[in-house]
């Protein structure tokens, strides 16, 4: 099977079984809201992301699309965009992306990890405005205030974290890690470091597949819910000391650093469920290791000084979306608020700053949603 055929299939599986988008689409070509805009696109280049692209580009303007992470990059998809008019830019990593992007001068922006709208700030570059999806992107953001254009923030809405967040990563990153390894999770330790909404998910079908999860999490107010919520809180160094199977789920870099991998116990296996590819010190484990071995597809095995050995799957780089795992449906209804989001920013002039999601786009969203899952068999 060809690359565009392998792609073509996925999105008509996509369609067929959660047509979510395909009325905005109508919508959009019908109401052209992006003519004669230029639109910078910064997201992981998956599938599911074309499918919400190719609805975009509906209603009208000029798309200008970059990788956020080599290691997240689908090259079908990539080639598949540019057959739509789109201009795709991966270059050698995210910023090359970025810096191309930021070349056309955007008008609107669609972003994860606040890339391109801090590339956008250091370029003096005054955009109609931009959507933010991750958490380490509000983070990032919010380190940049006061912004001088407006940026809704989905990320902390009321759909993003309940679905996408928590059960979409949760349900998606389990079943790739026992594709990847082979093991079951029953009876197994899992460590889960973070415990926002993607780290609950995460922790919840960990303990749904039988694992014993313990959660290291340094925030009291989330290490208090993760108490109630049944599990076992720490602190993560002498967690670290027990863990055989370590997510980390915090969107902060170098969330396991040298210390940290050091004193993982023999046999660790450590995967990332955040959205960067540096939650992980990877790079040190290369640096210190006595030996390499690629024991199979994305899953690296690293044997240390001390004759302790590592695996880290995926590279460090998040697993479900490195591995495009789990259902479509709880990113499409992230991205349907996207879409839902460049939509109003190009109609209606909101002042600078970060921008709450207004709850009518996500009733909408939610709206349409039901539309599709309640819809009478038949």
């Amino acid at each position: 099977m060809s690359e565009h055929a392998r792609v073509s299939a996925e999105l008509a599986r996509i369609d067929a079984f959660f047509p979510i988008l395909q009325g905005l689409g109508t919508r959009w070509a019908a109401s052209r809201p992006f003519e004669g805009l230029t639109v910078g696109v910064h997201l992981h280049l998956t599938t599911i992301t074309l499918a919400l692209v190719r609805e975009l580009v509906l209603g009208g303007g000029r798309w200008v699309v970059s990788a956020a992470n080599p290691a997240t990059t689908d090259h079908g998809v990539v080639e598949y965009m540019r057959t739509l008019g789109l201009d795709v830019h991966t270059g050698r990593g995210s910023r090359d992306g970025v810096e191309a992007t930021v070349a056309e001068e955007p008008m609107l922006f669609a972003d994860v990890g606040f890339a391109l709208g801090s590339a956008l700030l250091d370029e003096g570059q005054r955009p109609r405005g931009g959507v933010e999806i991750t958490a380490s992107g509000v983070t990032r953001l919010r380190e940049r205030l006061p912004l001088p254009f407006p940026v809704l923030n989905i990320n902390d809405g009321r759909l993003k974290p309940a679905i996408e967040s928590r059960r979409g990563v949760g349900e998606g990153l389990w079943p790739a890690f026992t594709t990847l390894t082979g093991q079951h999770l029953s009876g197994r330790m899992v460590l889960v470091v973070g415990y926002g909404p993607v780290g609950a998910g995460v922790a919840a079908f960990a303990r749904a597949a039988g694992a014993t999860v313990e959660v290291a999490e340094n925030d009291p107010v989330r290490r208090l819910i993760a108490h109630y919520d049944g599990l076992a809180t720490t602190d993560a160094v002498p967690a670290l000391k027990r863990g055989r199977i370590v997510v980390t789920a915090t969107g902060r870099r170098h969330t396991l650093g040298a210390a940290e991998l050091a004193s993982l116990p023999e046999g660790s296996i450590v995967l990332s469920a955040g959205h960067g590819g540096d939650e992980i010190d990877v790079a040190w484990l290369r640096n210190h290791a006595t030996t390499v071995d690629q024991i199979g597809p994305r899953v690296v095995r690293y044997t240390l000084p001390s004759g302790r050995r590592v695996t880290v799957l995926a590279d460090g780089h998040p697993l479900n979306i490195v591995t495009n795992s789990g259902s479509p449906e709880p990113v499409l209804l992230h991205f349907l608020l996207l879409g839902l989001g460049l939509e109003h920013i190009a109609r209606t002039d909101l002042p600078p700053g970060e921008v709450c999601l207004p709850v009518g786009l996500e009733e909408e969203a939610a709206r349409m949603a039901l539309g599709v899952i309640e819809r009478p068999a038949g």
